[in-house]
């Protein structure tokens, strides 16, 4: 019989999220689904329903069972169905300052091609480009994980900081085994690699000073009104 999954991370989309699913697929009490996105939270038409979900999972023996899917954190009603199908579900969030992130999906989005033509970062982040994931919106955590907290209690929920993760990598998987209530002492082989999505590739997108200088201003100013 298959285990429920039992851990599921659910954001943010580029904050670090592929190099913790090989991290913690490293640790031998942890699977964690073979495609890391399974997306049956957001996308459920590509599963007949949860049991096909589970069969997904070529899990063993391990405690920890789960899924990594980026996209749950922000689309709306996701949180519910979680909650749904195991109230009792720890999850993990990675944190990025909103700017940095916002950059680093331009890029990607430009060099994959997915967002509508644009003039500049500022322009398409005014525009809330991409329509699939507007990038503005995805960098407002708090209204995200207000949709969470109204479901999961916050002991259920870990918040770790990218900024961590790259300055030490160590105590950042450490803090996730705690979290996970499993052995502590154990070391992935990947702690110094720089993991990324396998669609993502290298290519040099400009972006100007002014565009980043006005998304920060944002931001800043969203963060000062909200408190």
């Amino acid at each position: 019989m298959r285990r429920k999954i039992n851990f599921i991370g659910i954001g943010v989309q580029k904050a670090g999220t592929s190099w913790l699913a090989e991290a913690l697929n490293e640790h031998p009490e942890i699977y964690i689904h073979p495609k890391k996105e399974a997306h049956y939270f957001n996308k459920g038409k590509f599963y007949i329903n949860k049991f096909h979900y589970e069969w997904t999972f070529k899990n063993k023996n391990e405690k920890i069972v789960g899924d990594i899917t980026p996209a749950y954190i922000y689309e709306e009603n996701v949180a519910e169905k979680i909650h749904k199908y195991n109230p009792d579900v720890k999850m993990i969030i990675i944190l990025r300052d909103p700017t940095d992130r916002c950059l680093s999906q331009y890029k990607m989005e430009m060099t994959r091609g997915t967002i509508e033509e644009n003039s500049g970062l500022w322009d398409a982040f005014s525009r809330g480009l991409p329509k699939y994931g507007p990038m503005k919106a995805r960098g407002l955590y708090n209204n995200q994980l207000s949709r969470y907290y109204k479901y999961f209690k916050k002991e259920q929920i870990l918040i770790l900081q990218y900024e961590e993760l790259q300055k030490n990598p160590a105590n950042f998987i450490k803090k996730a085994f705690d979290f996970l209530e499993l052995d502590n002492s154990f070391i992935p082989t990947c702690l110094s690699k720089n993991i990324k999505h396998k669609k993502d590739k290298r290519k040099e997108i400009e972006i100007s000073d002014e565009d980043i200088t006005k998304v920060r201003n944002f931001y800043d100013s969203f963060l000062t009104t909200e408190s």
